[in-house]
């Protein structure tokens, strides 16, 4: 069993607490349904109310879940959700070889040290069936969000797990093709003017798109009544705009444009990079078990 002080109901009561509904957890775990979408007997590690499990029995994919917390297991139970009590090490440790072809894993490492988190991929290693797929959930480091905000919000964090760190920790373990990523839906509330510009660039609606329909100008000078004497002074103006002001103008203009230009990349280029540091507050690293 892992060394920790347990207090009942705690972890239950702080989501709670936090306004964190089981329909937010719905929405966020769905990201990750089609990892498992080919398997046919999913381990949830940490389960807590059992949300990932209810998703994956309303796609007919088998499930257990393990958790520790008396309080949470109860609201798996009253759904009538596959759950067990224990300490997942525990549960691990007495598990059968290969009995799992997916592991599922969201917000546990982050509450152990590195050595635990070496060990439940060991053991997730043993636990699986050749082939078998393993996702860990995790605050994602790279978030100015999960650093301001919600890692340290919550009591029971210990350390922030960089998804290439745990792409090392599977792959040193024997787990093939890892990789890492962010889920989309968990956006960071943070920075929302920012948020929102990012938005509209990825829409099409560029800088430098409103900067080439805000740069047109008239180059011709329109006529002004419809008399002889306006039809002769239009001739004139024209004439002695096309050899003295247009080669000016024109050339003032490209050169404004250029320089506007090189603004809005400039503007684009700050905006995808506060955007890239205020990312999705959850990553994640998966692998696979090599195949027989």
């Amino acid at each position: 069993m892992s060394d920790y002080i347990h207090f009942p109901g705690l972890d239950y009561d702080f989501l709670r607490y936090m306004g964190v509904e089981p329909e937010t957890q719905r929405r966020i775990q769905s990201h990750y349904l089609p990892t498992f979408a080919q398997c046919k007997r999913v381990l949830d590690l940490g389960c807590g109310d059992g949300d990932f499990l209810a998703l994956l029995a309303e796609r007919g994919i088998e499930a257990v879940g393990v958790d520790f917390d008396e309080k949470t297991l109860q609201a798996a139970l009253a759904q009538g959700l596959p759950v067990v009590q224990a300490d997942v090490f525990d549960y691990l440790a007495d598990a059968p070889a290969e009995r799992f072809d997916g592991i599922f894993c969201a917000h546990l490492v982050e509450h152990l040290p590195y050595h635990l988190v070496i060990k439940l991929v060991q053991e997730a290693q043993r636990v699986l069936q050749p082939g078998g797929v393993i996702v860990l959930a995790t605050p994602n480091a790279r978030s100015i969000f999960s650093h301001l905000e919600m890692f340290y919000m919550h009591f029971g964090h210990i350390s922030f797990y960089h998804p290439r760190l745990l792409c090392f920790f599977l792959e040193h373990a024997g787990f093939v093709d890892a990789q890492e990523g962010v889920n989309p839906e968990t956006a960071s509330p943070m920075l929302p003017g920012v948020m929102a510009r990012q938005a509209q660039n990825n829409a099409g609606d560029t800088l430098r798109a409103r900067l080439d329909t805000l740069m047109q100008y008239q180059r011709q000078i329109p006529l002004q009544g419809n008399g002889p004497i306006a039809r002769l002074s239009h001739r004139v103006k024209n004439s002695l705009a096309r050899w003295l002001v247009q080669p000016l103008q024109d050339d003032l203009a490209a050169r404004t444009h250029q320089a506007l230009n090189a603004l809005a990349e400039e503007v684009t280029t700050q905006n995808n990079e506060l955007a890239s540091l205020n990312g999705p507050f959850e990553c994640y690293a998966v692998a696979r078990k090599a195949p027989a």
